[in-house]
């Protein structure tokens, strides 16, 4: 989704009956979503409710669904300007895996990915857990911003498979896919590992990295 497209989003929304919101309306709207997150920092999905995202903006239900349906629907118009990707994520996924210096490359990787996740982490979580759950609106949101990623890594597990790095026979698609299952799961749980038994955040990111490494064809 493109700024504009967001901006317009913004906007104009099927709860306010497709009117385009003024200033002070997306202010409004915007405060909602923040206090939403916030909520949902220390709440589940469940638990947080209009009456408690209202209260916490000091406005009233009504108003509130003015702008949103309900709850979930906040947290999908959040992750509508959240993303899993960034220009430097890209450069570090789009540079020769084959080439020397490709481990060095897969640690700059994880270290990036699990950052910007990290920046979003309250509304991916939530998400993570809807879509496990059976929603499909926010199994879509996830599908939608892990694309970027998916087609990028997929066409480097290609490249390797092509100079026999990476078997043959194995589906590039859901390569990417285990990639990209490894970095959701080391970045939802990481910040919160304790080092023990010499497994700490920083030696599960190595190991990812090693990983992750040899799935696109590194060698050194």
């Amino acid at each position: 989704m493109t700024q504009q497209q967001a901006s317009r989003t913004i906007e104009a929304t099927p709860e306010n009956g497709g009117r385009k919101l003024g200033a002070k309306g997306q202010r409004t709207r915007q405060q909602l979503i923040d206090a939403t997150v916030a909520l949902l920092e220390t709440h589940g999905l469940r638990d947080v409710s209009v009456v408690d995202v209202a209260r916490a903006v000091q406005t009233s239900p009504a108003t509130f669904y003015v702008y949103f349906k309900g709850v979930p629907e906040v947290v999908l118009a959040a992750l509508e300007n959240a993303s899993q990707t960034s220009p430097e994520l890209e450069a570090v996924i789009a540079r020769d895996w084959l080439a020397p210096g490709a481990a060095d490359a897969a640690r700059d990787f994880v270290e990036c990915y699990t950052t910007i996740w990290n920046r979003n982490r309250t509304i991916f979580v939530v998400r993570n857990l809807a879509a496990e759950e059976g929603d499909a609106r926010f199994y879509e949101a996830r599908m939608h911003q892990a694309r970027p990623m998916m087609d990028a890594i997929s066409k480097q597990v290609e490249r390797a498979q092509a100079a026999g790095r990476t078997p043959a026979e194995l589906s590039a698609r859901s390569c990417a896919g285990t990639v990209l299952m490894i970095l959701e799961r080391l970045s939802a749980i990481g910040p919160m590992s304790s080092h023990s038994d010499g497994v700490g955040y920083e030696d599960l990111k190595a190991a990812a990295a090693h990983s992750i490494a040899m799935m696109l064809g590194a060698r050194e």
